[in-house]
């Protein structure tokens, strides 16, 4: 029996609902569907971390990083990301590459209602030399890297997770 996974607080690349549909589809024959996207993410903020460009090769990557902040009044502005199955949590898992790059951390949500969420958020596990001391804008990537980005991420991936819905 399958059980819903734990609410997601996503910062970066995977605010951007096109991306999501991508990811998230049933199977790689599927189209991407945003609309079904839209209603799983609401605006939310995490305390205590900052959003980082990544350095890759010769200069700045299109990911952030989120890493732990020494500002006590640091914060990232994302979204809460409420999955439907554990299936989509893989896909999403895969993608980051959990517990390479990227780990899951437990992290307390601050949605609109003024309401605090138990979430999981992807905190950067790599080395800390590819941490830009420049923020992560996600508007800039939107205009100008995502585009880029689905040609460079998507050719030839395949993502794991089976339908358990």
């Amino acid at each position: 029996m399958a059980t819903t996974p734990r609410p997601l607080f996503v910062y970066g690349t995977l605010c951007a609902p096109e991306l999501l549909a991508m990811l998230l589809r049933e199977s790689d024959e599927t189209a991407p569907d945003v609309d079904k996207i839209l209603p799983m993410l609401q605006p939310a903020t995490v305390k205590g971390y900052e959003r980082r460009s990544l350095y890759f090769g010769s200069g700045y990557a299109q990911q952030p990083a989120a890493i732990a902040s020494k500002d006590p009044n640091a914060s990232i502005q994302g979204c809460l990301l409420t999955l439907a199955t554990t299936s989509q949590r893989r896909k999403l898992d895969n993608f980051e590459g959990e517990g390479e790059a990227y780990k899951c951390v437990p992290v307390q949500v601050h949605i609109a209602t003024d309401q605090s969420v138990a979430a999981d958020m992807y905190l950067w596990n790599g080395p800390m030399e590819k941490i830009s001391p420049d923020p992560w804008d996600f508007a800039a990537f939107v205009k100008n890297g995502l585009q880029d980005f689905f040609l460079n991420v998507f050719e030839g991936m395949e993502f794991g997770g089976e339908d358990d819905q």
